[in-house]
């Protein structure tokens, strides 16, 4: 079961949403808030898996209190909820999982909900360092990707190409490089920009702008450059 908390300062709204969890047999409703700060203490009695929360409330803003949960021992997941389609980009910029639009449909909820329980269930296998391989569907096909084999990712929206030494073009997976970020071990695999995960074996030169892998030249941004040298850090001599 996934543990789920609904955060929304519309009360219509957070019935709906209640009512749509009621309706999805994976889903464990752990409370309702009105208010955020109220919350709060739910996060450190248990467990709370996955949150919904509105973006625009008045006391704080959905952002502002995801971005307040970083000092819990665990993050939860993120579904933010907002009649404002311009906060999107502050919602994927937080690694929210999806980003429903009110009123929300049923089928847009249960479509968002369906790809954090395959998130989670895939976290919740044997650790991927542990393992030399994965299973992937591609186009109604399971792929058996080989860690040691991949290049780099490059994310577009929904959907994440995988580059791999061994084929000449990309598998291309209806999955977010949000979620393979979640799924590939970070002492192998690093972000260096929105849209890229590379391979640090495969890395050939850094520097503060850029990485090449064989003969591919990427881009490092300056939000992700400081994990990125903490990581390469660890290999220096």
């Amino acid at each position: 079961m996934i543990n789920c908390l609904i955060i929304d300062d519309e009360p219509l709204a957070l019935q709906l949403l209640e009512d749509y969890v009621k309706k999805t047999s994976y889903l464990k409703l752990a409370g309702k808030f009105e208010e955020p700060l109220k919350a709060m203490e739910i996060f450190e009695s248990q467990q709370i898996d996955l949150l919904f929360l509105d973006i625009k409330m008045p006391d704080i803003s959905g952002i502002e209190f995801f971005k307040s949960l970083k000092s819990l021992s665990y993050q939860p997941e993120v579904i933010f909820t907002t009649a404002y389609s311009e906060y999107a980009i502050d919602g994927f910029e937080l690694k929210a999982m999806d980003y429903l639009l009110k009123p929300v449909s049923f089928q847009k909820f249960i479509t968002a909900c369906n790809r954090v329980k395959e998130y989670i269930d895939f976290k919740n296998l044997k650790e991927p360092g542990n393992r030399e391989y994965f299973f992937i569907n591609v186009a109604h096909k399971l792929h058996k990707i080989f860690y040691d084999d991949i290049l780099y990712l490059e994310g577009y929206k929904d959907y994440t190409k995988f580059y791999l030494s061994s084929a000449s073009s990309p598998l291309v997976i209806l999955h977010s490089l949000k979620y393979f970020e979640g799924i590939l071990d970070q002492e192998e695999f690093i972000r260096i920009h929105r849209s890229y995960i590379v391979s640090i074996r495969k890395l050939n030169t850094i520097s503060r702008k850029s990485v090449t892998l064989h003969t591919k030249t990427l881009p490092v941004s300056d939000n992700y450059r400081s994990s990125l040298f903490s990581v390469i850090e660890k290999f220096a001599r």
